[in-house]
């Protein structure tokens, strides 16, 4: 195998298909990774290192995606460089899913979590070289450690995803259709683990050619970005671990639950809000019934030579209290 052969001739993309899918691509990751980093930044709280350490995760993502404006010899070394803080953005991300997830883990899984994490940091110091080489045409090392990218990236993520599943269902009983309707927020969350799950899978596929064809040019590979989207939507979508989501909508469950018993109404927390709909209507039909009661028109009420709008914004008005 030899390393040093001079064949490749890496340029940027010159054909149209090359160049626009590769284009879209950047645009997609830069544009997705500012709005989330905005999201971020306006909800993270002072001192609260996972916070932080989300953003400088989207910030150091931003820069390898801007390599397709530069044109030879700057587009060599600018790609190079910026992957350095792509691929830092990737390890960070797994630190992240550790800090998330470590409230349900044992002492020794969150040990071995970590450490295994720091172990194959030496690959991606080879994987920086390795490219710096591939891009100045030196050597195509990079298409031998390329393709075990995923190998060293994702499983921690991986594992990360199908414990959060398996803590909603055993720990908190939820059901995931439960959670979902509760919390949209945690619908989001889930669906954009299972798509950054899927675009790893196409990714791996990709890079190992097992699917190929004219729509995919050669060297251009858009699958690992739309993953890195979705993987970073899932640490700003909720900043803070999952235990601490999980229990505060825990802890609303009982609060609502509480509050249907004390309404004489009993049932799963999925039937409590319609429960609770049942019950506002019953009141409204039963008020329009009574005659006496005054109608909410704020401006034709009865010896009132004024709009009143605190009353009207009152969501407990009694209209008795103007009445009398």
């Amino acid at each position: 195998m030899d390393l040093t052969k001079r064949t490749l001739h890496v340029q940027k993309p010159s054909d149209p298909t090359g160049l626009v899918v590769e284009a879209w691509a950047q645009g997609f990751m830069v544009g997705s990774l500012i709005i989330m980093a905005c999201v971020a930044f306006s909800n993270m709280r002072r001192g609260v290192l996972l916070h932080k350490l989300i953003l400088v995760e989207l910030f150091f993502g931003m820069f390898h995606g801007t390599f397709i404006f530069t044109n030879p010899p700057v587009y060599n070394w600018y790609l190079s460089v910026t992957a350095i803080f792509l691929n830092v953005s990737w390890s960070l991300h797994n630190v992240i899913a550790w800090i998330k997830n470590k409230p349900f883990l044992p002492r020794w899984g969150s040990v071995l979590y970590i450490t295994t994490v720091i172990l194959v940091q030496p690959y991606w110091v080879l994987e920086i070289a390795a490219n710096f080489l591939y891009i100045s045409d030196t050597s195509n090392l990079f298409t031998y450690t390329r393709p075990y990218e995923a190998l060293f990236r994702d499983p921690w993520w991986i594992f990360t995803v199908l414990s959060l599943l398996y803590n909603i269902r055993t720990r908190y009983e939820f059901g995931y259709y439960e959670l979902m309707r509760v919390s949209p927020r945690f619908a989001v969350l889930i669906g954009a683990m299972l798509m950054s799950i899927g675009f790893i899978i196409v990714d791996v596929l990709a890079v190992t050619r097992v699917i190929s064809g004219a729509g995919l040019p050669d060297g251009i590979n858009p699958f690992w970005k739309l993953a890195f989207v979705f993987k970073c939507l899932t640490d700003t979508i909720i900043l803070d671990d999952f235990k601490t989501a999980l229990d505060r909508l825990k802890q609303y469950k009982l609060e609502r639950l509480g509050s249907i018993a004390s309404d004489n109404v009993r049932g799963d927390f999925i039937d409590v809000e319609q429960a609770r709909h049942k019950k506002f209507e019953q009141n409204a039909a039963a008020e329009q019934a009574s005659p006496n009661t005054l109608s909410r028109d704020w401006s034709n009420k009865p010896d009132c030579d004024h709009l009143d709008l605190a009353s009207a914004l009152r969501m407990d008005y009694d209209p008795h209290e103007d009445a009398g």
